[in-house]
């Protein structure tokens, strides 16, 4: 592929990511339709004259994607009726001769679209992730989006201004949403862009550290290197998205990019990386956080924390019954599931929790997708993104270089943010995050599976 085109890819790519998240992340089916046009066409523009860079090898996953594919198309294709005891579904009435899996096809058709913008982004990132500058440029198209998006945030937040562009937002009136509807969802996309800046900073410290062996003289010659600007940079990039986020009151968004950027230190202590030095990076990173907390005000937060034993202490009332009720969902269809995208649908025949309100999300992504695709089809979804973090985790101690090795530690501490926030919330149904997810997951497996040139 010519330099020029794989330019106009990455630009492409990174508007169509900018677009969902600008539109209430997506949320927007119409706004949401100029994205999946656009990564369409940059797949279509890949298959007509991409090539695979010359030198590498790049290893392009085809089993899961297909079986995923096969399974959704298999949830719409009309059957007849007669084999419809042998899968254990309860079909539609006798004078009907054909039925579908999928209990709303429309739905499930949406939601697959959904999933082919997906998977086309994470192709066409592999196929860029050949190049190290490319995987740079589309880590700063990311952080740019983020770094917009919190001080968007931070503004709606101090100023009162709750609005986003021309809309006046009605809900979720005291906290930070950036271009997001939802606080929860918000945070979902920051805590994935968090760890790029977190880990940025810990890159200028290896360099730093690097070019400053003497210990006795380290300091003095960091505080003076044309590095630590950078370094300072990054670490107020990464203080900001994270007082972003904290002013989200997202709970598990708060908590999932704790622990995401708890698993970034604790690998980054398996490399080369001094343990003062990952101290210090963290007191920094932590001063910057109390100070903006400080000057912002945290007490809304903290109350948001105190509140947390009342979500569960209502039966009826509460995620707990929903997850209850999508439990049955499971147990009703376990191998096919209800069809891709209808839990809003089929949600109803077993609700038991918020009975005067229509519940579209089980507000558990691991639940919610073995509702809609089975069993086998959650463990297939779920079991390849948890394959990648386990060779993104391996990758970290093995990358022999300093941009191998700051991709991994990101990737690492943005899918165990976004894994532990799909326990209760359903990040992966909004567009623009799964979208992003997908970049994420190109990255890591690109950098785990083939040494990109430089």
């Amino acid at each position: 592929m010519s330099v020029s085109v794989r330019r106009v890819v990455e630009a492409g790519l990174l508007v169509a990511v900018a677009v969902a998240v600008l539109a209430f992340g997506g949320t927007a089916p119409q706004f949401f339709a100029i994205t999946q046009g656009i990564v369409l066409l940059l797949g279509i523009l890949q298959l007509v004259v991409g090539r695979r860079s010359p030198g590498t090898a790049v290893r392009f996953p085809v089993t899961v994607p297909f079986i995923l594919f096969a399974l959704v198309l298999l949830q719409i294709l009309p059957l007849p009726i007669s084999i419809a005891p042998a899968l254990g579904i309860r079909a539609a009435d006798p004078p009907h001769s054909l039925f579908t899996i999928s209990a709303a096809p429309y739905q499930t058709v949406s939601q697959l679209l959904m999933l082919v913008t997906c998977v086309t982004a994470f192709y066409v990132v592999l196929m860029l992730g050949a190049e190290q500058k490319a995987q740079k440029r589309l880590v700063f198209g990311l952080l740019t989006i983020g770094m917009f998006e919190a001080f968007y945030g931070l503004i709606q937040y101090l100023t009162g201004w709750q609005q986003i562009f021309t809309y006046v937002k009605q809900f979720y009136l005291q906290e930070a949403t950036g271009t997001y509807i939802n606080r929860n969802h918000y945070a979902g996309l920051l805590e994935m862009i968090l760890p790029f800046a977190v880990v940025m900073a810990l890159q200028k410290i290896w360099t730093l550290r690097r070019k400053a062996p003497d210990e006795l003289n380290r300091m003095k010659k960091i505080l003076s290197s044309t590095e630590f600007p950078f370094l300072a940079l990054w670490i107020f990039v990464a203080a900001v998205l994270f007082a972003a986020l904290v002013f989200s009151r997202s709970r598990m968004g708060i908590i999932s990019a704790l622990v995401s950027l708890i698993a970034i230190f604790a690998r980054a202590g398996t490399s080369s990386l001094p343990p003062r030095t990952r101290i210090a990076t963290g007191v920094l990173f932590l001063l910057g956080i109390v100070g903006l907390s400080v000057w912002i005000g945290s007490d809304p937060v903290i109350t948001r924390f105190e509140t947390l034993d009342d979500q569960y202490n209502h039966p009826g009332q509460d995620r707990l019954s929903i997850w209850r009720d999508t439990l049955h969902l499971i147990r009703r269809d376990p191998l096919l599931g209800s069809g891709f995208g209808t839990f809003a649908v089929v949600y109803p025949s077993v609700q038991t929790a918020f009975l005067s309100h229509l519940v579209d999300y089980a507000h558990c992504d691991y639940l919610q997708i073995a509702a809609e695709l089975g069993v086998p089809g959650g463990v297939l979804v779920f079991g390849a993104i948890f394959w990648i973090l386990g060779l993104t985790v391996r990758h970290c101690s093995r990358a022999g270089r300093e941009h191998d090795k700051a991709i991994s530690l990101a990737c690492l501490g943005s899918i165990t943010a976004i894994l532990l926030h799909s326990l209760a919330d359903f990040n992966l149904y909004i567009p623009a995050n799964a979208l992003v997810f997908a970049v994420v997951l190109a990255l890591a497996w690109s950098n785990a599976t083939h040494i990109p040139r430089a």
